[in-house]
């Protein structure tokens, strides 16, 4: 949009090809654009100005360190209430990159030193604590990036409580199932979680991108925890073999939802499909991270969510690299696995092409 007018001419052309019940905010259309306009910048410069800020908090914290203003606890919770308090203040009245950053920053740092502060030694009290916090702050401040922050501190707060009290991952494990079923159950009912306009349609994007994240996170922990054991059979593979059907019996579902989507319903298509899904599955068993990223690709393509499917992308390669790593194969045998799953790729990559192409009509 290049000028108020043609913001206008836009909104009416969209108001005409509705039905009459449908209508525009145009204050707050104008508003926003203004919004964008004023902090439209280059991204090099916004990214400078971040780690300025991040640098400046930083610099401002070890000065309070070489003046001994934090050795006394009492000046720790002062000091951390204050922080606190004026980032979701700035938070709440400014709307703009650097202020942002700041305020998280020192957002931060002000539930550090609040924490440190009291001294406490059981780190059930500490869980407990920043559980609270982030849940208060979250109710109050439902900015994107501090809702974000807030959303993977409250689920990692109840993990890390639960770690912390019984080392079985079993937990963990039925807590990533609980964050599967959220993040299905958010995207599949969209529409209807933005339209009751409470906290959650509020804080819906950045829920949707903490639960991915706090899946990928707590996937990598059991795998990583169970190639640390040197036990064969422990409580970890248990864990990691539930994972793996977890994961297999939910990408099977999402695939089904896809398929009917697109309504195939072909036997000829639908055999190959589930029968090559299910043996790739099944090779999965002992590294669940493969099928957790397979998931999360399938559930972000299906409900058309970029950043999960990016972040589904990303975690694939990092899975599939662990999982070549850890194989207990020579370098030889691993070459030519890399070597046959690349022809392997291609081959279905150019039949996929060449069917394309067979099918296009013009």
């Amino acid at each position: 949009m290049k000028n108020k007018q043609e913001i206008l001419n836009k909104i009416e052309l969209l108001s005409k090809g509705n039905e009459p019940n449908f209508q525009i905010n145009i204050n707050d259309t104008m508003a926003a654009y203004q919004h964008l306009e004023e902090n439209r910048s280059n991204l090099t410069i916004k990214i400078l100005s971040i780690l300025g800020v991040i640098l400046s908090v930083l610099s401002f914290l070890g000065a309070l360190f070489l003046l001994n203003i934090l050795n006394d606890k009492l000046n720790l919770i002062i000091c951390g209430s204050i922080f606190l308090i004026l980032s979701l203040y700035c938070i709440k009245k400014y709307n703009a990159i650097i202020i942002d950053t700041a305020s998280i920053a020192f957002y931060i740092v002000g539930g550090w030193m609040l924490i440190y502060g009291f001294d406490i030694h059981d780190l059930n009290y500490i869980f407990i604590l920043c559980f609270i916090i982030s849940l208060c702050t979250l109710l109050i401040v439902q900015r994107y990036l501090l809702s974000l922050l807030n959303i993977l501190c409250i689920i990692y707060s109840i993990i890390a409580l639960i770690n912390h009290n019984d080392q079985n991952l079993l937990f963990i494990t039925l807590i990533n199932a609980i964050l599967i079923i959220a993040l299905i159950y958010f995207l599949s009912h969209e529409a209807a979680v933005l339209s009751k306009r409470n906290l959650i349609s509020t804080i819906y994007n950045p829920l949707r991108l903490g639960l991915i994240l706090a899946t990928v996170v707590t996937t990598a922990f059991i795998i990583l925890s169970h190639y640390e054991t040197n036990e064969q059979v422990n409580n970890t593979s248990f864990a990691l073999n539930i994972l793996s059907v977890l994961y297999a019996l939910a990408t099977l579902w999402v695939v089904y939802k896809i398929t009917s989507k697109f309504e195939i319903t072909k036997s000829k298509v639908l055999f190959p499909t589930y029968a090559l899904l299910i043996l790739m599955l099944g090779s999965t068993v002992i590294n669940p991270g493969i099928a957790c990223s397979i998931l999360l690709i399938l559930i972000c393509f299906n409900y058309q969510y970029r950043i999960g499917l990016s972040i589904g992308l990303i975690s694939l390669l990092l899975s599939l690299w662990h999982f070549y790593y850890n194989l207990n194969f020579s370098l030889l045998v691993k070459s030519l696995i890399l070597i046959i799953s690349g022809l392997l790729f291609l081959a279905i990559y150019f039949v996929i092409n060449s069917n394309k192409i067979n099918n296009e009509k013009i």
